[in-house]
C-alpha cells in the first residue's frame, strides 16, 4: 500500500491494515516533492523507523506539488537523485521508482531522446549500485499539472513506454549489464496509453491534440490494437495496481476525461480486467496498491486494504507479495 512518507498517521493505519490481513508490511513511500529528500528527509525517516519490520520503496514525483518544480532526466538531476539514494540508505530501502521522461516540451525526436535518457540510466545505474539500490523506472503517458503551473499537461517523445519500447529497454539493460536497473509497470497508465493509442488509430486527427503528439507513425505501425496485456513481461517484476477505464470504439469520443485522466481507482470500480492481464503471469511479483481513498480519507484508506484482499483472492498464490 501506498503512504505519504511525512505522515504519521498514514503509516501507522498502513501497518494496522497489514498486521490485520496477516502480511509482512511493506509500503511505498509517496514523496511530495524535493523537500521530502532534503530537509523533510529527517521527519520520513523517523516515521519509517518506527516500524523495523516493515520494507519500503520510496517512489518520486514527477511534479514538486509545493513548488511546481519538474523532475526531468533531460536536467541534471544528479544532486536530487543522490538525496533521494540518502533517504532510501537512511530507512534501509533497496527500491527507488522514477518516471521515464526526458525533455518535457522541448519538441525532441525521439531517437535523440531515447538515447540522452539512456546515456543518464546508464550514469545512474553505476551511483545506485553504489547505493545497493534498484531503481525502476514507471511508464506514463502524458503528465497532467496542478493548477497554478501556467499549463495543463505536458509530454516528452518518452511518453507511454510502449510494450516494443519496454522490450528494447530491457535488452539495453542486460546488454550493458545494468542490473540495477528494471521497469515497474502501472496498470492504469497502461489503460491510459493503450486507450490513446487505439484512439489514434480509429480517428487519426487527434493527433492534433497536444497529449497525443508523442505517439509516433512506427508505434502505431506495430499493431492494429493495442491492449493493456501487452505490456505485460515476465521481466517485469513490480506492478502500481489501480483500476481504469479502457476505452472501445462504441464508446466514442464524448468523454475523454475518462478514458485520458482515470487512474487510482478501487480495483472494481473501472473495467480492467485483472485476471486477464495477469493470467499468464509467473514467478515472483510485486504488486503495489496505489489506490486513492473513495470517501478522501487518506489516514484510514480502506479501499487499498480491499485491493489487496480482491488480488489474494483473484489470484491466490499467483498474487506474489501483495504491497
Amino acid at each position: 500500500m501506498k503512504a505519504a512518507g511525512r505522515s504519521r498517521a498514514q503509516m501507522k493505519d498502513r501497518i494496522k491494515k497489514f498486521d490485520a490481513l496477516g502480511i509482512t508490511p511493506a509500503v511505498e513511500l509517496h514523496l511530495a516533492g524535493l523537500d521530502d529528500i532534503l530537509e523533510g528527509a529527517s521527519d520520513i525517516k523517523r516515521n519509517c523507523l518506527e516500524y523495523k519490520d516493515c520494507e519500503y520503496i520510496v517512489h518520486m514525483p514527477v511534479t514538486d506539488a509545493r513548488s511546481g518544480y519538474i523532475f526531468d532526466m533531460y536536467n541534471d538531476e544528479s544532486f536530487n537523485l543522490k538525496r533521494a539514494f540518502d533517504l532510501c540508505n537512511g530507512i534501509k530501502s533497496r527500491t527507488l521508482v522514477l518516471h521515464r521522461c526526458f525533455g518535457f516540451d522541448m519538441g525532441l525526436d525521439r531517437f535523440r531522446s531515447e538515447k540522452g535518457f539512456f546515456e543518464k540510466v546508464v550514469k545512474w545505474d553505476a551511483l545506485a549500485k553504489e547505493h545497493g539500490i534498484k531503481v525502476l523506472f514507471e511508464n506514463y503517458g502524458f503528465v497532467w499539472l496542478p493548477e497554478g503551473l501556467g499549463k495543463e499537461f505536458i509530454v516528452s517523445a518518452l511518453d507511454h513506454f510502449f510494450p516494443w519500447e519496454i522490450k528494447a529497454f530491457s535488452d539495453n539493460l542486460h546488454r550493458y549489464g545494468l542490473d540495477n536497473t528494471g521497469v515497474l509497470l502501472d496498470t492504469a497508465h497502461m489503460a491510459i496509453s493503450s486507450n490513446m493509442f487505439n484512439m489514434l488509430k480509429t480517428l487519426p486527427g487527434m493527433k492534433q491534440d497536444g497529449r497525443f503528439k508523442s505517439i509516433c507513425e512506427d508505434d502505431l505501425e506495430r499493431t492494429d490494437w493495442l491492449k493493456i496485456k501487452d505490456f505485460i513481461f515476465d521481466l517485469v517484476g513490480h506492478f502500481h495496481i489501480s483500476d481504469s477505464f479502457v476505452w472501445g470504439r462504441a464508446d466514442g469520443m464524448g468523454d475523454m476525461r475518462k478514458f485520458l485522466y482515470s487512474e487510482g481507482l478501487p480495483v472494481g470500480k473501472g473495467n480492467i480486467d485483472f485476471d486477464e492481464i495477469f493470467k499468464n503471469v509467473s514467478g515472483d511479483k510485486v504488486f503495489i496498491m496505489e489506490i486513492e481513498p473513495e470517501d478522501g480519507d487518506y489516514n484510514n484508506n480502506v479501499a487499498q486494504m480491499e485491493a489487496v484482499k480482491n488480488f489474494m483472492r483473484m489470484f491466490g498464490r499467483r498474487a506474489g507479495a501483495c504491497v
